[in-house]
């Protein structure tokens, strides 16, 4: 495994698209307006979510390199949701699906920490840039601009927080570093503070970095109404509002602080003005989760333009299983845990998104997938059982990458805060948390007189939010969201057992948090601020050996 180049904290290489050019970027130092634009600066960050190559290591043949929807990937391929039925030599987020080599030395850490931190330096140079002008003197444009920048900049710091909290499981010990999070950097962070900059407490970051910088893009925002799903909103400060609040009422167990995740969860729903996805939007095979535009259920997705497009360092080449250009989406096919998919009601549309292993019997069928290849079950019929075919080419484009690949990728959907409301109000009501998530499955997922019905699973808080979570699983699987859950609320995983789809070194069963959810940070950033190195959480690697019968 290769390890991470000797990248200095203060100079960490962020890859920017700045009018269409790739620049090197310090997160001590603002872009001056001759060099780019306001304009630019908050352009370039959607950009650089999306970019492949994003930490360097694309160019030196690392098929993980594609910024955040890699990191979604990556954290899916840790849930124990999404197996590799195929051959697992081509799956090149193998280091995450199999807990190997993910110890401070590889290059795999640079994918998190160091685009994390270029985003977030970004942000910055924006916030930086406008400076600590009055905002209500701002003109609208730029007032704006401000609030895009203080919300990328909360996202960051949340998912941050979330990656690297070391939270205790049955496998791995640090009690040095309980209640830490990540070394907070905002723009009057200099080179020489960055040198001796610890981990923040977990508690300060939010309460010092993520709910103000979220509570200042509600004002900026507030009178902002967005041109089209790509561009920031309201309803996605609501959104990461109740994620967060969800989060930490999960650890303080405030009623308050659960009250406040519901409440943000309504308001996102409603300022979003956005409505779950019916079952002709989900199982479209021309636009099926890769088009922003054609349904109603994004809140915020980041587009990907063709022309950026890479044939191997993009989302759809790894999870598409009907893409023609690419071996790692079809060989190394990205399947459901077969254990997950049996748990599926078969008059929830849902589970059409995996093929049945009874697809060939025409007897038995069920159901006639859509495929946007021309020879449709002849195709699918080659593929193994319980592959997914949820995220399909865009435009059902097949053939050709630079259309095919372009796709764009879903960072927020209203049904998420559907599932935050239910978890959270049933903290207060229990009764009316089972409410609220029948109401959802009966309204927007069952079919052909299916009836879902969940009070008799759900006697109490915790039987409820395992059923919550289980539907949760289904509903988001593969769109990089259900492995915070999993670690917030300690759920146990398993990939190993009799029947599993899953390929050897990938079976693993941890009982309750898996230790590899506490990701490890980078030695490039230990050797440039060393107190990282007595602040650091073990490394999980192989701390839970593949079951093997």
């Amino acid at each position: 495994m290769k390890k991470v180049k000797n990248i200095t904290f203060a100079a960490i290489s962020a890859a920017m698209l700045f009018t269409g050019c790739i620049k090197e970027a310090d997160p001590y130092s603002v872009a001056t307006e001759e060099q780019v634009t306001l304009e630019t600066l908050i352009q370039g960050i959607p950009a650089s979510l999306v970019q492949a190559g994003s930490t360097g290591y694309g160019s030196q043949g690392a098929a993980w390199d594609f910024a955040l929807p890699a990191i979604h990937l990556a954290t899916e391929s840790m849930s124990g949701d999404l197996v590799v039925s195929g051959n697992v030599g081509y799956d090149w987020f193998s280091q995450w699906g199999t807990n190997d080599a993910l110890g401070a030395d590889y290059a795999v850490g640079a994918l998190t920490w160091d685009n994390y931190y270029s985003w977030i330096m970004a942000a910055n140079n924006v916030i930086k840039h406008i400076g600590d002008t009055d905002v209500n003197s701002l003109p609208a444009k730029e007032k704006s601009f401000l609030g895009f920048a203080y919300t990328y900049r909360a996202m960051f710091y949340l998912d941050l927080v979330r990656l690297y909290e070391f939270k205790e499981n049955k496998y791995t010990s640090a009690p040095d570093v309980l209640g830490l999070g990540v070394p907070i950097v905002l723009p009057e962070t200099t080179e020489v503070m960055a040198k001796n900059n610890p981990r923040a407490k977990v508690e300060d970051i939010y309460n010092k970095v993520i709910f103000p910088d979220l509570e200042k893009a509600a004002d900026l925002l507030a009178s902002y109404t967005p041109d089209n799903k790509y561009a920031l909103s309201s309803a996605v400060v609501y959104g990461l509002q109740a994620r967060a609040w969800l989060e930490r009422a999960t650890v303080t167990d405030s009623a308050e602080e659960y009250a406040k995740a519901a409440e943000c969860a309504r308001q996102a729903i409603t300022a979003s003005g956005c409505t779950p996805l019916t079952q002709a939007e989900w199982e479209d095979p021309a636009n099926g989760f890769n088009n922003a535009n054609a349904n109603n259920s994004w809140i915020w997705g980041l587009a990907l333009p063709s022309e950026s497009t890479s044939n191997l360092l993009c989302f759809t080449a790894h999870m598409s299983t009907e893409n023609a250009w690419s071996a790692y989406g079809n060989d190394a096919c990205r399947a459901i845990n077969r254990n997950l998919f049996n748990s599926i009601q078969n008059n929830d549309f849902r589970k059409h998104s995996w093929l049945d292993p009874e697809r060939k019997n025409p007897e038995a069928q069920s159901y006639s997938y859509k495929s946007c290849r021309p020879e449709g079950m002849v195709y699918l019929n080659k593929l193994p059982d319980y592959a997914n075919i949820k995220f399909r080419p865009a435009q059902g484009n097949f053939n050709e990458s630079k259309v095919g690949g372009a796709a764009d990728h879903p960072m927020m959907r209203v049904e998420e805060m559907y599932f935050i409301e239910a978890e959270a109000k049933a903290h207060a009501n229990l009764s009316e948390g089972v409410r609220l998530l029948n109401e959802f499955m009966n309204n927007y997922r069952m079919i052909d007189g299916g009836k879902y019905d969940c009070s008799n699973m759900a006697t109490t808080i915790e039987t409820f939010t395992n059923e919550l979570i289980l539907q949760k699983r289904i509903e988001f699987w593969g769109e990089g969201i259900i492995m915070f859950d999993l670690k917030r609320l300690n759920v146990s995983t398993k990939r190993g057992y009799v029947g599993t789809n899953a390929a050897g070194s990938y079976r693993l069963n941890a009982d309750g948090r898996a230790p590899y959810w506490n990701f490890v940070i980078t030695n490039g950033e230990a050797q440039n601020n060393p107190i990282i190195d007595t602040q650091n959480n073990p490394d999980p690697s192989q701390s839970i050996k593949p079951w093997n019968g």
